[in-house]
């Protein structure tokens, strides 16, 4: 299924002019070898860009071959040591890896009676000519070695590569689709398209997946006996044609080379493409990992409300492209292994349903937040961040040193996937989130609010008590008698009357008897109480709020009685600590209202 729609995509961005056709492959050829009818170079040219590290140049150049080991030699391109026989370091090696060079091009252009196949013959009979190439360079040429050059001929006034005049094309297509299938007696039935194809024995490399190795890797392979059947060798395990072999890589390299089509999140690469090509639904898709603004101009205004029309099934209007909820949509995370690629998740269906699912996620995590904090959403990036210590910065290291890491590079790609996939499905969340965020709230002693908002998401799709069910909210249910949710408003009425009493205090109740209040409440409830009768036997600055405050105690005490439980589960802990959040919250609400409301009374006057 995931190879028949790279290939189907492959289609598609073939007529985009986004991806190369059958047999050829869009590579970085920064220098140009002119040669004369003679064959003889006599100019190297600088093609691209070299105003940055690397110089950039990306043609269309006959397919690379797979470079496993020992020499391979490509058509019309490749480095130094192929083209032009230099490698100090090896310079047996160079001059066997010329001749293989030589040799394959003079057997793909044998007996083509052509002005330009022949200076391509007579370049290689020459022999080595680094030297010409190394005087003509000059400060350049060391540089170079490790880069790719392509042989050009000059046509009338202009230099055009060889691989563009048309009597080269027709040599190479000759060659390149006889290669491989010449035994007919070896047809088998593809899994791709189910017709009789000559099975290719090994598929191009994908590249440009985090943490795979540079030159590559397989998303396909079969490197050991163990893993063959039938007699099979190699890909003949799962059999499909050159031709769509290539189809499905050079589509995946083309999507993984677009920034707009991929997200990295830890170690797991996500790729998403539309059937239909426009990249603007893989930008929405996008949203969902940062609520910063895109670099294509989507704020998470535009995304929230894009991602809102689509999931009720109605067309949105972005910058003149109408989006469809209708518009087939898939999702490949891929993250790397020692000897292949891993498929973590492949998700595909129409973009309305992923919508609406994400919507959903929305809804979930949408909770009261502190008057400063104005997220809309809860990001994908900030709520794995929730489930790893926090990075402290080393106030003594100089700040040169101090490299900028990804708030989740330690995460598990098992917990990303898992999490991932739990949104895009609407599926319950895993319980190694709820399991990872405890842990994390047990050694930090406090509930922020993108916690509060990963326990309310999770336990949403996963409780089945009706008293919990009734505080899952956005806001604070001061009706809700459920005692693990009381518990926690009653801590956090404890703690601000400690803070009553005692305002510059540096350590609060919080830090020392919070984990264990949410595990055990029947062992520290009453030493809280105690405390709290202590604190507000003192004298307080503002007597108005200790009365209130000891009325809400009262209140609140009334619906617990004289019986604290044991122990509390881990769903109860979550409802423990919603409920000493929410209370927070409404008491940092009211009193930044009533600064405000004060600042704005002195200003009239």
């Amino acid at each position: 299924m995931i190879i028949s729609d790279l290939c189907d995509e492959y289609a598609v961005l073939v007529s985009q002019n986004k991806a190369p056709v059958y047999g050829y492959d869009n590579v970085n050829v920064p220098y140009g070898l002119v040669i004369n009818d003679d064959g003889i170079l006599v100019e190297v040219r600088l093609l691209g860009d070299f105003s940055g590290k690397k110089p950039i140049n990306k043609i269309s150049v006959p397919a690379r071959f797979v470079k496993t080991s020992g020499i391979v030699p490509d058509f019309l391109c490749g480095n130094a040591e192929y083209m032009l026989g230099y490698n100090t370091e090896k310079p047996e090696h160079a001059v066997k890896a010329f001749q293989a060079c030589a040799q394959l091009h003079m057997q793909i252009l044998e007996g083509i009676d052509d002005p330009v196949a022949s200076a391509v013959r007579a370049f290689f009979l020459q022999g080595p000519q680094w030297e010409i190439a190394k005087r003509l360079m000059g400060d350049c040429w060391e540089s170079s070695l490790k880069m790719n050059f392509a042989l050009q001929h000059v046509d009338g006034a202009q230099t055009i590569f060889v691989g563009d005049f048309p009597g080269i094309q027709k040599a190479w297509n000759t060659y390149y689709d006889q290669k491989g299938n010449d035994d007919k007696s070896s047809l088998v039935s593809s899994l791709v398209s189910g017709k009789l194809v000559v099975p290719e024995k090994t598929h191009p490399r994908i590249k440009n997946v985090a943490g795979a190795h540079p030159a590559g890797s397989a998303l396909i392979t079969f490197n050991a006996a163990a893993f063959c059947s039938h007699g099979a060798v190699q890909n003949e395990n799962a059999p499909m044609s050159k031709r769509e072999a290539y189809e499905y890589t050079t589509a995946l390299n083309t999507l993984l080379a677009d920034e707009s089509r991929v997200q990295r999140i830890g170690n797991d690469t996500v790729i998403s493409w539309a059937c239909c090509g426009n990249a603007v639904y893989s930008d929405l898709f996008s949203g969902l990992y940062s609520s910063e603004t895109q670099s294509n101009g989507l704020d998470e205004k535009t995304i929230k409300d894009a991602t809102c029309a689509l999931a009720q099934g109605r067309r949105y209007d972005y910058e003149g492209i109408r989006l469809n909820p209708d518009e087939h949509f898939h999702i490949l995370a891929l993250s790397p292994n020692k000897s292949r690629l891993a498929i973590r998740f492949y998700l595909t269906d129409t973009f309305g349903v992923f919508a609406h699912n994400i919507e959903q996620y929305y809804q979930d995590t949408e909770i009261r937040r502190p008057r400063y904090d104005k997220t809309g959403f809860l990001p994908i990036l900030r709520l794995l961040g929730q489930t790893i210590r926090k990075q402290r910065k080393d106030e003594n290291a100089p700040v040169k040193k101090q490299k900028k890491k990804s708030a989740i590079e330690n995460v598990s790609s098992e917990m990303v996937s898992a999490i991932m996939q739990a949104i895009l499905n609407g599926t319950p969340y895993p319980v190694t989130l709820i399991n990872v965020v405890e842990r994390r709230i047990n050694v930090e002693r406090d509930v922020p609010p993108d916690k509060a908002a990963i326990i309310k998401a999770y336990y949403l799709r996963k409780t089945t008590n009706e008293q919990f069910k009734e505080v899952l909210q956005m806001d604070i249910n001061e009706e809700s008698e459920y005692l693990p949710y009381v518990l926690g408003r009653i801590f956090s009425i404890y703690e601000q009357i400690q803070l009553g009493a005692i305002p510059n205090i540096n350590t609060t109740i919080k830090d020392k008897y919070f984990t264990s209040a949410s595990t055990t409440p029947a062992r520290i409830f009453p030493i809280l109480g105690d405390l709290a009768a202590k604190h507000m036997r003192k004298a307080w600055k503002s007597e108005g709020l200790k009365i209130k405050l000891d009325k809400v105690l009262g209140t609140l005490t009334q619906k617990v009685g004289d019986h604290y439980p044991s122990r509390l589960s881990l769903e109860e802990r979550g409802a423990f600590q919603l409920g000493y959040y929410f209370e927070n919250q409404k008491r940092f609400n009211k009193t930044n209202k009533s600064n405000e409301d004060n600042e704005q009374g002195e200003n009239n006057d």
